[in-house]
């Protein structure tokens, strides 16, 4: 697997941790569980894997336009 890979999963795992996880925990508690929030988190996630894959594959072969990632700033 090659680095910029590797770099998007782990970037994948925290934004999982920090906000899919959470939200989860929450709903769980309150007894109703909202699918969409849920579902919109994981697109967010998506997201940011997407973003971070471009940045680092643009890093790893000097390509200008995939290192602005998605936002291009």
């Amino acid at each position: 697997m090659s680095k910029p890979i590797k770099e998007a999963l782990k970037e994948l795992g925290r934004v999982c941790l920090m906000a899919v996880i959470p939200i989860l925990i929450v709903q769980l508690e309150s007894g109703k569980m909202e699918w969409k929030v849920i579902a919109v988190s994981g697109v967010v996630a998506g997201l940011r894997f997407i973003d971070k894959l471009m940045y680092e594959t643009g890093k790893a072969t000097d390509n200008k336009a995939l290192k602005g990632g998605l936002a291009r700033f």
